[in-house]
This record gives structure tokens, sequence and C-alpha cells, in this order.
């Protein structure tokens, strides 16, 4: 008997990883790149531009987003700028021979990006969550290419470098998590529970998500509240995004990275004459409000904001603090190249 129940599972198995993959080149004609793809030393880069006009914007998403990230703040910024979005190796439509995870890595596809599409310099940086610690890296990388930075709701060194037991079970569940995720996605597990809360049904993948524990279901939740702030069309496409194998498992690879990155960029300053604005959400407790403004202050033309009607996405609840973050960053640069 336990023969036979092993052929049967093995056998359901294949057919559900072949269903899988069946779906997924239906989503891959379906929802094909909606960018240029751009070859670099490590993989494929997927970037979206938009816009012809002022200086050149490079939007980098938090940790496990994407260009889609950026749908609706890009075409604002395409009105008086240059816009890129793009997805970082292994989200999105973007591929990697190279898994490895670290700060200088990440920057150097950038920085091999932005080159290879001859995008002109100098650059206004734009990073969300993560994404601010890959713009703080690339600065102090590359700082003359750089015009300024805006950081939205950035995370920080100070809250990674050394992790509390609290935090590292956080990290180590999400880690867990995603890999099992990655798993579940394999066989098709997960598009069945994406499909329906993009159907509006939350209850039924609710459920599910119970049997990882509250935890589990209270993270989900809230980004879902966030990612559903996106428009419908999008939607549809990170639910065919989140149905791959490969997001999960390199959204594990990030996560497991924060503290070596946070540790990366630990004795990095920003250079002092480089125009920084950093947007803070009004949920941040006083100590990120502190770390946020030390960071505005390593520059001579900082800047801090607290965006009180926001929260950890102040991108999608108030785009017209980044967008008039961008544009004085802009404006300067203008002013600066008139009287030079």
């Amino acid at each position: 008997m336990l023969v036979i129940f092993l052929i049967v599972l093995v056998t359901l198995l294949a057919v559900l990883a072949a269903t899988q993959l069946i779906c997924a080149r239906i989503d891959v004609r379906k929802f094909p790149a909606a960018g240029d793809i751009v070859k670099i030393d490590s993989g494929t880069m997927h970037v979206r531009r938009m816009g012809e006009r002022g200086p050149a914007v490079v939007l980098e998403s938090g940790i496990a987003a994407s260009s889609l990230n950026w749908c609706r703040l890009q075409p604002e910024l395409a009105q008086f700028t240059t816009a890129y979005s793009y997805d970082r190796a292994g989200f999105g439509w973007s591929t990697t021979n190279d898994p490895t995870c670290s700060l200088k890595k990440i920057t150097s596809d950038l920085h091999s990006l932005l080159h290879a599409m001859n995008v002109p310099r100098p650059y206004i940086l734009v990073g969300h969550s993560f994404g601010g610690y890959i713009t703080r890296a690339y600065a102090h990388r590359y700082p003359d290419e750089l015009a300024g930075l805006v950081l939205v709701d950035p995370l920080t060194p100070e809250e990674w470098i050394t992790p509390t037991p609290e935090q590292l079970w956080l990290l180590r569940r999400g880690i867990w998590f995603a890999r099992i995720g990655g798993a579940l996605a394999t066989f098709g597990f997960v598009r069945g529970p994406l499909w329906l809360m993009q159907r509006g049904n939350r209850e039924a993948p609710r459920k599910m998500l119970g049997t990882f524990g509250p935890k589990a279901v209270e993270t989900v939740s809230r980004i879902v509240r966030e990612v559903t702030k996106l428009p419908p069309d999008v939607l549809r496409v990170i639910r065919a995004l989140w149905s791959q194998p490969k997001f999960y498992w390199t959204m594990s690879r990030y996560l497991k990275s924060i503290p070596s990155c946070a540790r990366e960029l630990q004795d990095a300053r920003l250079p002092y004459d480089l125009p920084v604005t950093v947007l803070s959400g009004g949920h941040q407790p006083d100590q990120r409000l502190r770390e946020h403004a030390q960071i505005a202050a390593q520059s001579s033309a900082g800047k801090h904001v607290i965006a009180d009607q926001s929260a950890h996405w102040v991108h999608l609840d108030q785009p017209e603090l980044v967008s008039q973050a961008v544009r004085e960053i802009a404006l300067s640069l203008t002013e600066k190249t008139m009287a030079g």
C-alpha cells in the first residue's frame, strides 16, 4: 500500500508541476515585459523608460518589489524627467547567473545597466525601503555619477547591523516562509490563492495562511493591503510574477542578506555636497526618525520630511511628496548647469 501511495503522490506532484509550467508559459505570453531587456555580465535586466526631458531619474524598489512598484509615480516623474524603473536580478522579468546578494553586487549590476543603456549622467536616484541601502551604497561607490538622492522611508544600517533576538526570529521566519512559498509555487499551490485574492476573495487564502500561524497571516495581509493600492491591471501582472517559484527563492536570499548589507553600508557616508531628501513614513518610531534625520544631515543640502499621511509605501500614499523632492533636485541641477 505504501508503494502505491508513493507512486500516486509522485504522479500527482508531477502533474501539478507540469500544470504550473504550462500556466507560467501562458503568463509569459499574456504578460510580456513592459520595457526593454538589457544584457549585462551577470544576466539580463528589465528596465522601463518613460519621459524625454530633464535629468535621468532611476527608481530603486523595496526588498521584494519590482518596477511595477513605481507604476503610479513614474508617469508623473516622466512629465519633467526621464524616469527609469527596473527589476533587480531575480525579480520581475530580470534574470541572473550569479545569485550573490550583496550591496557591492547589486550596485555593480545597476552601474552596468545604466552604462549599457548610455543613460546620461548625472542621475537622481530614488530608493524605497531596502532600495535606500542600494542608492546610498551607489552614492558611496560612484559619487561623480549622481545629482541627488531621494530616500523613501529607507531602512537604516542601525536597524539591522546587530539584530535583536526578535529581529533574527522574524528574519528566519521570513526566509523559511519564502522558501516554503518557492516549493509550493513549483507545484502551483500558490497560484490558486493569489487568483482568489485578485478576484476579491481574501477569506480562503487567509485560512490557508493560517496553517503557518497568525504572524504569517498578519505579515501577508499587510503586504496585500499595500499592493492592492496599485491599479487592477498591474495586480494581474503581479499575481503572475508571484506565482513563479523564482520570486520566492530570490526573496529568501534578499531577506537573508539584510544584516550583511547593513554592515556593508555601516561606514559609507554620503558626499557632503550631494542633495539628499529623506521621506519618513508617519508610522515610524522616534528612533527611526532620528536615524532618517541623521542621514539627511550628512548633506549640506539635506532635507528630512515626515509624510504624516503615509505608511511605509510613501510613494503610493503621498506620491506628490516624492515627486516634489525629485523636482527640487532637478531644478537645482538645472540652475547649477546654467550657472556653470
